[in-house]
């Protein structure tokens, strides 16, 4: 029995000894960074009887919430991916600046537009030109800064990524040297926590860069895997390929010129490309800033450098050039566009920098008068609106015979007499106008002679002309009372028996007032207007041909034979600027329903973008410079708006599993003190148990002396 409790007396010293070591290292490594709570597992050992025997220990062992554990993984990865995208694109916000500070691209072009309008007020003055060239060229600066950050912050995307794959196949290499431990271990039984938590620390690096799967093999080994299931480690580690070369506008992932991320399996099976794979993780944030949202962007402000330039080319003044002087033309989609970082290069044209009235003149060599502001205001209405051009289209089909036929045109004759005859009622209290005197009238159907009555007012003279021309003309007074004759042929007065004086009363002048033809008016842009005259025998060709001598102006036919006309750069063939036109003689415009509509712009391209012609800009809805500018400014705002938002939400989320994770697996001070007490009593029993042990012996060798 002696023997007994003093071997059950000795294995729980051993145990107490061996727990209060623990405890120990649990308080000697609490803010360890990775370091896990360690138990060191204690039963009884019992005889085949029952009997106590005393204390067994078993290995050291972690106190972990594995699920916790995996759950923390994947949030690190999301933390991780977030914190990266928001402190990328918050250099890009902040390139744009604050919207009162007005440095940004939107602003530019806002500042453009106002020195052009200052400039149409001054057309001819050199400080007001020099200032909106170097409007023009800060302009130009701020697209170039723009595109070139672009460019710069693939780079820097791309050479985090390099150190991120570093960092992988780092901690990739000491998971397969731990899992190879742990196996050793595990098959002899001995403790592999702190391998463990060694192994969760490297977990811990891979997560933050790529997100990943494991699962548990054989002697606690772990396989760890990328969320598509491709093998990062086990006891072997396959390492992440990336051989990088610096990226230019042109370099894309599709054309080779971005290098791709790929996982050496085997030197006898070819590495497999996990580049467009969801990898989460800075690695997977870092990817696609680099090949979505940063070429995008590259796309939204190529796009807009692109129209800036074309649009003012098109009305005449090619402002913005690339470095050989030419402007990109528009690329009607699918087609993949050339002009993939024109942003980064557009400058303003060399021959405006070397001859700064071209800015007045425009670049195409049209004749502009002067002191003209045609140029300038093209620039202002068109390059900068909604609109390239305007064109009067007409409903009618005027292919087919004379335009009188199909329009039902005539020619018109008007004849206004020079007195205001209701100053006298009757007529003939005016003494030189005798009661019975006559004239004479011929409206083309054949002369008439008219009687003025003794009671004759103005108004009868009026019925009794229009009744005796039988329908072949009319008669009226306008407001100034003057007698108004009209009709669709040659107008003939004489005097009958009215006398020289009558007819002066009455504002007649005998003689013919010859019939004229329909007329109307167009002018194009600030040129002189013309007068277009449509005779009787005028088919479509000879209108087209009156339309066609007018400088600046092109007249068709279109599908349905109606009338259309458009303004036309007389050197380049570009539809451009302003028309208008003033139905005349004959309303032949009404006649032939033409009215005046404004053509839109090329559209903004939002599909087919890139070298690759794959890229989608995301903003729609916008017609003119300005307004694509602050939309792209608001685009960039809004995505890091959103990046900071979930920055902080995943952070927040983190922040809350690790504590949890912490109080699960973490030393608590006051828990382990507190366990350290208890061992340190059971110690203490121990001894005492010994001690009373030795006394026993004691006892009974004195029995036998």
């Amino acid at each position: 029995m002696t023997i007994t409790s003093l071997n059950n007396a000795l294995t729980g010293l051993k145990a107490a000894q061996s727990a209060i070591n623990t405890l120990s290292n649990n308080i000697a490594n609490a803010a360890t960074e990775g370091y896990t709570r360690k138990i060191l597992p204690q039963s009884t050992l019992l005889s085949e009887s029952g009997i106590g025997l005393g204390a067994q220990i078993g290995e050291i062992i972690r106190k972990v919430d594995t699920t916790l554990i995996r759950d923390l993984l994947t949030q690190t990865s999301a933390t991780e991916a977030a914190n990266v995208r928001e402190g990328l694109l918050s250099r890009i916000t902040g390139f744009h600046g604050s919207s009162d500070q007005e440095v940004s691209l939107a602003s530019q072009l806002s500042k453009l537009n106002d020195s052009f309008n200052t400039l149409s007020a001054a057309a001819d003055d050199p400080v007001v030109l020099s200032g909106t060239l170097a409007q023009a060229q800060k302009t130009a600066a701020s697209f170039n800064d723009l595109g070139q950050l672009m460019t710069k912050l693939r780079n820097d995307a791309q050479n985090d990524l390099t150190q991120a794959v570093n960092d992988v196949n780092d901690a990739l290499e000491k998971i397969a040297e731990l899992n190879v431990k742990i196996n050793a271990f595990s098959s002899a039984g001995k403790s592999i926590a702190s391998y463990e938590d060694q192994r969760d620390m490297a977990l811990q690096e891979v997560a933050k860069r790529i997100d990943i799967n494991y699962y548990r093999a054989e002697n606690n080994q772990i396989v760890v895997l990328t969320k598509q299931g491709q093998t990062l480690a086990d006891q072997k580690a396959n390492p992440i390929i990336f051989h990088p070369t610096p990226l230019g506008t042109s370099s894309s992932y599709g054309n080779g010129g971005a290098a791709s991320l790929e996982i050496e399996v085997s030197p006898a099976i070819p590495p497999v490309d996990i580049t467009r794979e969801n990898l989460g993780g800075s690695i997977g944030a870092l990817v696609e800033l680099r090949d979505v949202t940063l070429v995008r962007y590259q796309a939204q402000v190529d796009e807009l450098a692109q129209k800036t330039a074309r649009r003012f080319a098109d009305q005449g003044l090619a402002l913005y050039t690339d470095a050989d002087g030419n402007v990109p033309d528009n690329v009607a989609p699918p087609a993949p566009v050339d002009y993939t970082g024109f942003a980064a290069t557009m400058q303003v044209n060399e021959d405006i920098v070397n001859d700064i009235s071209l800015l007045r003149r425009g670049t195409n060599g049209e004749t502009v008068q002067a002191g003209s502001t045609e140029i300038i205001d093209r620039v202002i209405d068109f390059a900068f609106g909604q609109y390239q051009y305007q064109q009067g289209i007409g409903t009618l089909d005027i292919s087919a015979g004379t335009i009188f036929a199909a329009a039902g045109l005539q020619q018109e004759s008007q004849y206004i007499a020079t007195a205001d005859i209701t100053d006298f009622n009757p007529l003939t209290d005016n003494p030189d106008i005798p009661a019975g005197g006559q004239f004479q009238l011929d409206f083309g159907a054949g002369p008439f002679v008219v009687t003025v009555n003794a009671a004759d007012t103005a108004t009868d003279l009026v019925n009794n002309i229009n009744a005796a021309a039988g329908g072949a003309g009319t008669a009226r007074l306008n407001g100034l009372g003057q007698l108004v004759l009209e009709a669709n042929a040659d107008i003939a007065i004489n005097d009958v028996s009215m006398g020289a004086a009558g007819m002066t009363a009455l504002g007649l002048t005998p003689g013919v007032t010859a019939a004229e033809n329909p007329s109307f008016t167009v002018q194009v842009g600030q040129r002189s207007p013309v007068t277009i005259n449509i005779d009787p025998a005028d088919t479509q060709a000879d209108l087209l041909a009156s339309l066609n001598a007018v400088s600046g102006l092109s007249a068709s036919l279109g599908a349905g034979g109606e009338l259309v006309m458009e303004t036309i750069d007389p050197i380049t063939g570009a539809n451009t600027g302003a028309l208008k036109v003033i139905d005349g003689l004959g309303s032949p415009l009404a006649a032939m329903g033409v009215t005046i509509s404004s053509v839109a712009h090329e559209a903004f391209r939002t599909q087919n973008l890139g070298i690759d012609g794959d890229v989608e800009t995301q903003i729609s809805g916008v017609t003119t410079l300005e307004d694509f500018g602050r939309s792209m400014v608001s685009f960039h705002a809004e995505e890091h708006a959103d990046a900071v938002r979930s920055s902080e939400d995943e952070t927040v989320f983190y922040n809350t599993l690790n504590e949890r994770n912490q109080n699960e697996s973490g030393v608590d001070i006051d828990q382990e003190l507190s366990e350290l007490i208890k061992f340190q009593t059971a110690y203490t029993a121990a001894t005492q148990m010994i001690r009373s042990a030795d006394e026993l012996f004691d006892d009974l060798l004195s029995a036998f002396r």
